[in-house]
């Protein structure tokens, strides 16, 4: 049976956690100052994985549920993407802000501050993608192979 559309994005989901895993680890008031550095690199990594993510789920993701017949599947769809689009510009400004670990290190406490609120947000994200979003993609993707597999099957398309 081929994987799920869903598979490669819950992939990269883990991936990206493991990234703010390595950010977390340095988020104190008592190490971030030594290990700023590494904190810079690990934002580059989180943003450059997220990019990628991003382009993937607008690739594979929203336009494939755009088009579903149901309605309820396409406002959860439109949903989820209105709140990125809404949340990007935030991301990228985050990630602006903090440019070098010279900057991280000259105001630590704000860094923290803005850090924690940006990574809870994106884990909660993916918890919610994990739970509602990608079901759907990969209930599409079972009820399609199953008309493929078998023409004269009779399949409500969700």
């Amino acid at each position: 049976m081929a994987a799920l559309k869903s598979a490669p994005l819950r992939q990269q989901h883990e991936s990206i956690r493991k990234c703010i895993d390595g950010i977390r680890k340095n988020l104190s008031p008592l190490i971030l100052a030594s290990n700023a550095i590494e904190v810079r690199q690990g934002l580059t990594q989180l943003f450059g994985e997220l990019g990628k993510h991003l382009q993937q789920e607008g690739k594979d993701v929203y336009p494939t549920l755009a088009e579903v017949e149901d309605i309820a599947v396409r406002q959860v769809a439109e949903r989820f993407g209105l709140e990125m689009k809404q949340m990007f510009p935030r991301l990228a400004q985050f990630n602006k802000n903090w440019p070098s670990a010279n900057d991280i290190r000259a105001n630590g406490t704000q860094f923290l501050k803005e850090a924690d609120d940006i990574l809870k947000w994106l884990e909660r994200r993916f918890i919610a993608e994990n739970n509602e979003l990608y079901p759907l993609l990969d209930k599409l993707d079972v009820a399609n192979l199953a008309a493929t597999s078998n023409p004269d099957l009779k399949i409500a398309r969700i």
